[in-house]
């Protein structure tokens, strides 16, 4: 009996000290997380607003359930925090499309390609009016080229070098703007919508998780808010540039110009990491590819995946003019 209570006992133990370590940090990560520029490493916390509330949540139901303590209030508090956040995913919504056709968009970063040509087959097949492939070096993208595909070749890195690669079936103009010292530029396309033109703003940049991705980030989406502002028609800005919508440059973006985040009342877009686990797979990683838009356009259709054997699950959004613009 003296033995199973002590065993009892240290579970009780582990169970308080680990749920008060773990959620604790959690807590903590979820208020730095509103802190992102001050430094790189509180806005990297700020990309993984889903992952801290469900953390938090097991904390919270653990320490109330072994130790009946305060401290289950505060993780409730991170819970609640990062729903707030992360909630217009599925309470948002967007503008009225006018019911003209849209244009269709696919957007994918291959640079965790575990089956390059499970996943160019795909792209292939997709039917896309504009395909934006990121993280592959242009030998790898020349199947999409080959002789009898629709798709003409608008923009690709230098021989060798990973980058991006845009593709279309009509022959779009594609403007090349640099970003401070990246080696990545932001491209943007014109691609023709009924009497109008939605200038298409793509990057690919990694994860800023160290000071020099911070800055590189922080240089693509000046660059991006340059082409907002000096636009007078739409703009659509697609792409893994780096960040979630939830991190302090993204927030900068949007406050400052008069893009939204496209992906709202689509439900939780996770494209990064890919997880081939069933049921919870979709919902490990982080919505790390962003669809923003400014009010005169607006997704006719939005969705993620399907899992083609890249590291991102493709983006693919039919975008068309919205009522009252």
């Amino acid at each position: 009996m003296t033995s199973s209570s002590g065993i009892g006992g240290t579970i009780r133990t582990t169970l308080i000290v680990g749920s008060l370590a773990v959620g604790g940090l959690a807590a903590i990560a979820t208020v730095v997380g509103f802190f992102g520029s001050l430094w790189w490493g509180f806005d990297l916390m700020a990309n993984f607003r889903w992952q801290l509330a469900w953390v938090s949540l097991a904390c919270a139901i653990i320490y109330a359930l072994s130790a009946r303590g305060i401290a289950s209030l505060i993780f409730v508090v991170a819970v609640l925090v990062n729903g707030f956040v992360i909630a217009p995913a599925w309470t948002g919504s967007q503008p009225t499309g006018t019911g003209e056709d849209g244009v269709k968009i696919v957007s994918l970063d291959l640079s965790e390609t575990s089956d390059i040509e499970e996943s160019l087959r795909w792209l292939f097949d997709s039917g896309a009016d504009l395909l934006i492939v990121s993280g592959a070096t242009s030998d790898q993208v020349d199947p999409l080229i080959a002789e009898g595909s629709p798709y003409l070749l608008l923009t690709s890195p230098a021989v060798q070098r990973t980058g991006m690669t845009i593709l279309a079936r009509e022959a779009y103009s594609v403007e090349t703007l640099p970003t401070g010292t990246s080696a990545e530029p932001v491209e943007v396309v014109s691609v023709p919508s009924g009497d109008d033109v939605i200038s298409v703003a793509t990057a690919w940049g990694h994860i800023a998780d160290s000071s020099l991705e911070a800055d590189e980030l922080s240089a693509r989406l000046d660059t991006i808010r340059t082409v907002v502002d000096g636009r007078t028609g739409p703009v659509m800005v697609i792409g893994n540039l780096g960040a979630t919508v939830y991190t302090a440059g993204m927030r900068s973006l949007t406050g400052d110009t008069a893009l939204r985040d496209a992906t709202e009342g689509f439900g939780y877009a996770s494209t990064w990491p890919v997880w081939d686990v069933p049921v919870v797979g979709g919902w490990v990683g982080i919505p790390i590819d962003v669809v923003l838009m400014t009010p005169d356009i607006t997704p006719f259709e939005f969705t993620t995946g399907p899992d083609i054997a890249a590291g991102n699950l493709p983006i693919t959004v039919v975008v068309g003019p919205s009522l009252g613009f």
